[in-house]
């Protein structure tokens, strides 16, 4: 009997629990406008959040938190999460509290009780893979298959441009000039759109995959699922088995198996053969010069060079 009561009322607090949550949503759908992605991690962030607090009824009990619960939540949340981690975790909590001060679920706006988790922009050496290990990734995909001409040409983008996954992802049949020899990324994390030419390895890549996997859809985007009926990557699709499985064909550290990587390598690559920084921030998109300077801690020839001839450096 007990255990069939408290069984219920858990049932009751995670209804009222994900009705807060539905709310919370819906506002950052409709009244700030944000990208699908961007709500996928704060509603992941702020779950966890409201079952920390095992609340009967969300909307009424959330008055009842303080500032304290709020404040150890996130630090004690933030120990082992990387930088941008704990930016999402801190602004996912914060805007979740603020609306439920606009809502009046909280009498007092203690958004303050946030805190401000701060991590040095360039405290951090970047995560990544050798050029060289670039280099075997390529040569990873099985290209007779259609899930290796997928990854293998969305390989290419990452290797030949730099771009982020989401830009390859997001690359559409319009944004290619065949005729041209050029190809268009749009922006992303609020960067610069990017052109580039078509160099002839990256338009066999695609051929191959539009020719022999892809066919002829009505979607405007270049990758499509494989299984099933071919439709739109959804946003949560990172390529991540598909990288997986290349990164163990290829014998590289399974820790490091992000497509992430793979840009770090790019502007590293470009950095050791002296490429000016604002060069290589243009060509990752960044608006910001200062977005670029982390590549120059992997600059370890340099980095070298500069310590041996500092007063007092090695002799």
């Amino acid at each position: 009997m007990f255990t069939s009561q408290r069984n219920t009322e858990c049932s009751r607090g995670a209804f009222y629990q994900s009705k807060l949550l539905a709310e919370y949503l819906d506002f950052l759908r409709n009244h700030r406008g944000l990208a699908k992605s961007t709500i996928c991690i704060r509603r992941n962030h702020v779950t966890s959040f409201l079952q920390s607090l095992r609340l009967h009824n969300a909307s009424e009990d959330i008055e009842k938190i303080s500032a304290r619960q709020i404040h150890d939540y996130v630090i004690k949340t933030a120990k082992g999460l990387n930088r941008p981690s704990r930016q999402h975790l801190v602004s996912s909590i914060r805007t979740f509290i603020r609306f439920c001060h606009i809502k009046g679920y909280i009498r007092r706006d203690i958004t303050e009780a946030v805190p401000i988790i701060g991590t040095p922009r360039l405290g951090s050496v970047p995560r990544g893979i050798s050029w060289e290990s670039v280099e075997r990734l390529l040569l990873a995909p099985d290209r007779n298959t259609h899930s290796g001409r997928r990854i293998y040409a969305v390989l290419q983008l990452l290797a030949t441009y730099g771009v982020r996954i989401g830009q390859a992802k997001k690359l559409r049949l319009q944004d290619i000039n065949w005729r041209e020899g050029s190809i268009h990324f749009r922006p992303s994390k609020w960067g610069n759109p990017l052109c580039f030419p078509l160099y002839p390895k990256v338009a066999d890549a695609l051929l191959a995959y539009i020719r022999k996997t892809r066919g002829k859809t009505p979607y405007a985007e270049v990758f499509l699922t494989i299984w099933g009926k071919p439709r739109p990557i959804s946003d949560g699709n990172s390529f991540s088995y598909s990288l997986k499985k290349c990164y163990r064909r290829a014998g590289i550290d399974p820790t490091t198996n992000s497509a992430h990587a793979i840009r770090h390598a790019f502007a590293t690559r470009l950095m050791e053969h002296g490429t000016p920084i604002k060069t290589i921030a243009d060509l990752l998109g960044h608006k910001s010069i200062s977005t670029a300077f982390i590549y120059t801690k992997v600059d370890l020839k340099h980095l070298r060079l500069l310590a041996y001839e500092w007063p007092g450096g090695a002799q």
